[in-house]
């Protein structure tokens, strides 16, 4: 690769200006005849320049510059993966940070459009994706609701989460902002009385196998214990389990039903 410096006038300095490192070097690409700046994003008119190059390498390219990826970061990479029209499955950042699927794209592009002291909120404390999902999906009322309480409380990352699903929960009385004097209500969710109830059922089809979730399900982990004295004892363990297959699967199916898997 040729690489030399050049002076450039006419040049973008908006659209890659989402993580200044002052240490690096002022970079530049060429990308569809356009020139654009990937660092250093001061007024100098000589940079590091890196040659043409297409929307997607320039993408992949810029990534590697970046010390300091956070979800705003992956926010912006997304945006302007969108700009170039770039496919993302080819933009390496995203595969190394797990996120895949329509559901965590659609996440990225929605987060665009969050208030901005959530959004920094979320960064800061870089709240699990499974979470930011499930506030993008809400009503504006509710956003603006949680984005009130970010404003005037201090959360740990679990008690956020924690207050996001009783928000949802609870989503159909939330005011249109947020108040402190808001109590919610002393009864039991509907998504908890769901688990809980097929969770129950769960478990009785368990015969000699101890079913237990160690945290109520702040995670979706099953913790399966039993004891055996033959051969048989443990074939009929495997056979159990295999007859339960289905349960386990109906069972994760109400934990993704309400965002804790």
């Amino acid at each position: 690769m040729q690489i030399f410096i050049k002076d450039i006038e006419n040049i973008n300095k908006s659209l890659f200006n989402i993580y200044d490192d002052k240490n690096i070097l002022p970079i530049a690409i060429n990308i569809n005849g356009l020139y654009y700046q990937l660092s250093s994003f001061n007024s100098s008119r000589q940079y590091i320049y890196y040659g043409e190059k297409s929307a997607t390498e320039a993408v992949n390219f810029f990534t590697t510059i970046i010390s300091n990826v956070t979800y705003k970061v992956l926010v912006k990479i997304y945006e302007i993966c969108r700009k170039f029209n770039c496919d993302v499955s080819n933009i390496n950042i995203f595969a190394e940070y797990n996120i895949k699927g329509k559901k965590s794209f659609e996440t990225l592009e929605k987060s665009l459009y969050l208030p901005v002291e959530l959004l920094d909120f979320i960064d800061k404390k870089d709240i699990p994706l499974k979470t930011v999902s499930l506030i993008i999906s809400q009503q504006e009322n509710v956003i603006n609701f949680i984005n009130g309480a970010v404003i005037n409380n201090e959360f740990s990352v679990q008690s956020f989460r924690k207050f996001v699903e009783k928000v949802c929960d609870f989503k159909e009385i939330i005011p249109e902002n947020y108040n402190k004097g808001f109590i919610f209500p002393d009864v039991k969710s509907a998504s908890h009385k769901e688990i809980d109830e097929k969770y129950s059922k769960l478990v009785s089809n368990f015969k000699n196998i101890k079913i237990n979730n160690l945290d109520s399900f702040e995670s979706p982990k099953l913790n399966f214990s039993f004891d055996i004295s033959s051969i048989e004892d443990y074939e009929n363990i495997i056979k159990l389990l295999n007859d339960n297959k289905n349960n386990i699967a109906l069972f994760y199916e109400i934990l993704e039903k309400y965002g804790l898997k």
